[in-house]
């Protein structure tokens, strides 16, 4: 399969209707300029705010939600994507948001205000506008994505040395034995190892395609690092996602490369089984997390319409994304917040296989399965809620054959404007 010609989706009917110095034609990528799917990358970097040890947690999180918020205005005014997404989404999303409504009328919480207000917002900017800019250009988000990965690994790796090197005054995480072995383990600029393992599992998996796509020495030195930075953060819901997501994204290229890596993987996990690795998960991390989900169904039966409220949710901290909303809200709420996320992984999966299709299912798909052991929140500001809400994006555009990224073709909304009061 020749990634370069695959790999974008069909933007080639549409030419630019003027001259745009930032615009390129770089393979894979349409005639749009590169600012649309850098902004996506910089919206994760950002959302990186609430989770990073370098700020205060409400800073972070007023500057996360901020920048949702600026894009999303900057996309309503002066771009023309198309503010609408697939119909059963929107209708499985919509039915929880107004879920989130009736929970707040029936039992006010200062929380869950929150997420009635920031819900909205949060889909806009990350399931319907930045899925459009970085299929604008797909070559060039998974390439941005990577360069964010290799920063953060590579700011990680300085971590453990000045471990080793200085006193200064680091996050727990940083130093502690990587299955077992040695003193590397770190945590990056994020606060503990699972936000920084999600990260690294979405930027190793871009790296992959980026060296598949582009087949440059340089995406392969990425790709190095990126796994380095992904193996020390010893996240084992990022560990168990990849295992997953890797298959999948090499499959649009060649099955021999999927069962290679299946092959590969295999002989890894054996290999940790050998070294105990496996065994310290399955009897610590694994089976606490398997009580509190036992313990969450067992009081969630107890109150299945209104759930358990956000006190409860928020101090049993059950690690189970499919879980969490359904605890604190109901079965109903719950119900149409995970089958909206399913959906739109269903709906991924049935479009025209890419190398593109294969990484944002392979991508998806991995942040779904990591999802089971973790918790994250489509329409929350963190970093693992943008990046949910953003693969949910483009799953859901995939059978769209470039048509939002035509759209930027157009004037915006503010030039079409201008352009009906000039004409009167």
């Amino acid at each position: 399969m020749d990634g370069h010609r695959t790999d974008a989706p069909a933007l080639e009917a549409a030419a630019p209707t003027g001259d745009d110095p930032e615009a390129a034609t770089v393979a894979g990528d349409g005639p749009f300029p590169r600012r649309y799917p850098l902004l996506a990358v910089l919206v994760v970097l950002v959302a990186s705010a609430p989770t990073s040890w370098l700020i205060p947690a409400e800073q972070g999180y007023l500057i996360a939600a901020g920048s949702l918020v600026l894009v999303a205005s900057y996309a309503v005014v002066f771009t023309s994507v198309r503010l609408t997404t697939d119909g059963v989404f929107l209708a499985l999303i919509g039915g929880y948001w107004l879920g989130l409504v009736v929970q707040y009328i029936h039992s006010p919480h200062p929380e869950l205000l929150l997420y009635v207000l920031a819900t909205p917002v949060a889909v806009l900017a990350t399931v319907i506008v930045l899925p459009q800019f970085v299929a604008a250009r797909p070559e060039t988000f998974a390439a941005g994505m990577t360069v964010g990965a290799v920063g953060i690994a590579v700011f990680g790796f300085a971590l453990v040395y000045g471990y080793h090197t200085t006193t200064m005054d680091l996050p727990q995480w940083v130093g502690q034995p990587v299955m077992g072995y040695g003193e590397y383990r770190t945590v990056s600029v994020y606060q503990n190892p699972n936000a920084y393992a999600t990260v690294m599992l979405v930027g190793t998996l871009s790296a992959v395609y980026t060296l598949l796509a582009r087949r440059r020495a340089i995406w392969l030195v990425a790709l190095s690092i990126c796994l380095v930075g992904f193996v020390l953060a010893e996240g084992d819901h990022a560990f168990a996602g990849f295992l997953v997501g890797l298959p999948i994204l090499l499959s649009a290229v060649d099955r021999r490369l999927a069962l290679g890596a299946v092959a590969t993987l295999v002989a890894g996990t054996y290999v940790a089984i050998q070294i105990g690795h496996v065994q310290d998960v399955m009897q610590t991390t694994f089976l606490g997390r398997v009580y509190r989900w036992v313990e969450a169904l067992e009081m969630l039966s107890e109150a299945p319409l209104w759930g358990v409220g956000f006190d409860e949710m928020r101090a049993l901290d059950v690690h189970n994304s499919f879980l969490h909303i359904p605890l604190g809200l109901g079965v109903i709420v719950g119900g149409l917040y995970v089958g909206s996320i399913w959906y739109a992984l269903a709906k991924g999966i049935r479009a025209r296989w890419t190398l593109w299709t294969g990484y944002v299912v392979g991508t998806g798909g991995a942040l779904l399965v990591s999802m089971w052991f973790e918790t994250s929140t489509l329409g929350g500001v963190s970093v693992s809620a943008v990046l949910l809400g953003l693969f949910v994006g483009l799953l859901l555009g995939l059978d769209r054959e470039g048509s939002n990224a035509a759209t930027f073709d157009r004037r915006s909304r503010i030039g079409r404007a201008v352009a009906r009061l000039r004409r009167r």
